[in-house]
């Protein structure tokens, strides 16, 4: 490595307090042209981080002695959810109203048993038979199994990362291709980022498609990409990076803002030393005493510099101009995205709150663009936001209902939003998590495994064609058989029926992707189809 190429890179360690929050396109003579989209649409990866356990998120019932309460119950024993009815309908048409912002806090919650979340935890479901689905909704999430019964969202049965359909016979056979460091976090995490259970090397599919969606937005500086977890790999293309931002208070160089005492003269100086001419009253920078360069290392981070500057001051512009204020309330009468505490929701301790904040900021981003506050032809977003906590190897009876309860919470609030701002049907919110976890107990809590269920709320859900139809499970239900046809080993890990890949395919097809992207994004979709047409493999998920 050359001395000049450790200064660049020691140069963009130290831009990556300012350059990191802000998109940077890398030259290219590959990618495409932008489609010619001419409406709003946006994505919303929820990620929960860990590996969800799903078993006590949707609780099987029924009396199928495959796939019913009675196996489930028998083989989580202590952490086992009651087969207990609290009574949705209740809830949402009674005295404690969910949709009406007064649904009873404290020990009036309808999951309440002793003010305690590891017992409101096991204390019963929301049955979600009155739509043909044997699943039951834990007890803490209401909003979710609401949202369900209002056919704003649906359930993927028995998801995961596959590289082809694999039966337990093949596996017992080592005759099956499997996802690469099947158990393991990272490399789990990696595979669902690039579309690939057979590279953990690729870049993220959403990075993908703003590689080759060049240009998208009328080339606004913020981009397709906006994450509000950090620089997941998802978001990292070959020529382009999302922009990363925190929820509340947007990022801001304050000795460089418009206005600012001696700001100008600053502002000068420092475009000129990213290789801009500037002018102010008391300062002159032409192109004989600016930091220009032949240098093409230097030049790409001058140009990063400027940039980073741009992509702010038109963000902070764009952003303060708007103030959004619902008239919608939250389940407890609260201000719509208002964090209760624990007190209001008749638990020991609070939850973080970390989601709700980001998905708010979402809300906000969303209809800055789908409003034209971002300005004309700006109409394609992909969010990336998350939810930590869901490694439950112990002490899953106290942390598990926490997350769900925010993980309810959120997705009512930011749908409401939504609803309430007249974007509900332009934007689809998914969730995706490293893997699901055990049937079985391990005394504390469980362990990793494979398959799980997911959700995917709004994009229409209406059922027209090319789109999500809330309301229903797509996919199955596992065998629950410790050893059974659906068992990995003995422990529970669900071998998964649908790919996380083909479930991806379908979201970004609603998106706008052509089919010749969709396939590169997803190469092993092929793997998946059922006729010879390449769509086969996902349309299954559209009504």
């Amino acid at each position: 490595m050359t001395l000049q190429h450790r200064n660049f890179l020691k140069a963009m360690a130290g831009y990556a307090g300012l350059g990191a929050l802000a998109p940077m396109t890398l030259p290219s003579t590959a990618r495409a042209a932008a489609p010619n989209f001419n409406d709003y649409r946006a994505l919303v990866c929820i990620y929960l981080h860990g590996g969800n356990d799903v078993h006590n998120m949707f609780v099987p019932l029924g009396n199928d002695a495959l796939r019913g309460y009675s196996p489930y119950a028998e083989i989580r024993a202590g952490l086992a959810v009651e087969d207990r009815d609290l009574g949705l309908d209740q809830i949402t048409s009674g005295g404690g109203n969910l949709n009406q912002g007064q649904l009873g806090s404290g020990a009036a919650n309808p999951y309440n048993r002793n003010l305690n979340q590891a017992s409101a935890y096991l204390s019963g479901h929301y049955p979600l038979s009155g739509k043909g689905v044997n699943l039951g909704v834990n007890g803490v999430m209401p909003e979710l199994a609401q949202l369900f019964t209002d056919d704003r969202l649906l359930i993927l049965g028995s998801t995961g990362t596959l590289v082809r359909p694999v039966t337990r016979e093949q596996i017992r056979n080592r005759q099956a291709e499997l996802p690469l460091f099947l158990f393991a976090h990272n490399h789990q995490q990696r595979e669902l980022q690039t579309g690939q259970a057979n590279n953990l090397d690729d870049i993220g599919w959403a990075g993908k498609i703003a590689d080759q969606w060049n240009g998208i937005n009328q080339a606004h500086p913020l981009g397709l990409n906006i994450s509000y977890a950090g620089n997941d790999r998802l978001m990292m293309g070959q020529q382009t990076s999302p922009l990363v931002l925190k929820s509340g208070a947007l990022p801001e160089v304050y000795h460089l803002s418009p206005g600012g005492a001696g700001n100008e003269d600053r502002r000068a100086l420092f475009l000129a030393l990213a290789g801009m001419t500037s002018t102010t009253d008391r300062l002159s920078f032409d192109t004989q005493n600016t930091a220009t360069t032949a240098d093409p290392l230097r030049d790409f981070y001058n140009r990063s510099l400027n940039r980073s500057l741009t992509t702010f001051e038109q963000l902070n512009q764009s952003w303060n101009a708007v103030t959004l204020s619902y008239a919608t309330r939250g389940p407890y009468g609260e201000a719509l995205f208002d964090i209760p505490d624990a007190q209001t929701l008749g638990f020991a301790s609070s939850m973080g709150g970390g989601l709700i904040r980001q998905l708010e900021a979402v809300a906000k981003m969303v209809h800055l663009g789908a409003n034209g506050d971002l300005g004309p032809g700006y109409n394609r977003q992909i969010f990336y936001v998350q939810l930590g906590g869901f490694d439950t190897h112990a002490t899953q009876s106290s942390s598990h209902p926490l997350l769900l309860r925010e993980l309810s919470l959120g997705l009512w609030k930011f749908y409401k939003a939504m609803e309430e701002l007249g974007h509900a049907d332009q934007v689809t919110s998914f969730t995706m998590s490293d893997f699901g976890r055990t049937l079985s107990y391990n005394g504390d809590g469980t362990d990793h495994g494979w398959g799980s269920h997911q959700i995917v709320m709004g994009g229409y859900g209406t059922g027209a064609a090319g789109t999500f139809e809330g309301g229903r499970l797509l996919g199955s239900l596992p065998d629950l058989t410790l050893s059974g046809e659906d068992d990995y080993s003995d422990k529970g890990r669900m071998i998964p029926k649908l790919a996380q890949d083909q479930v991806n395919a379908a979201l970004v097809e609603w998106l706008g992707a052509d089919p010749a992207l969709i396939r590169s994004l997803f190469p092993n979709l092929t793997n998946f189809q059922t006729t010879s047409d390449p769509r086969s493999a996902y349309a299954q998920l559209f009504a």
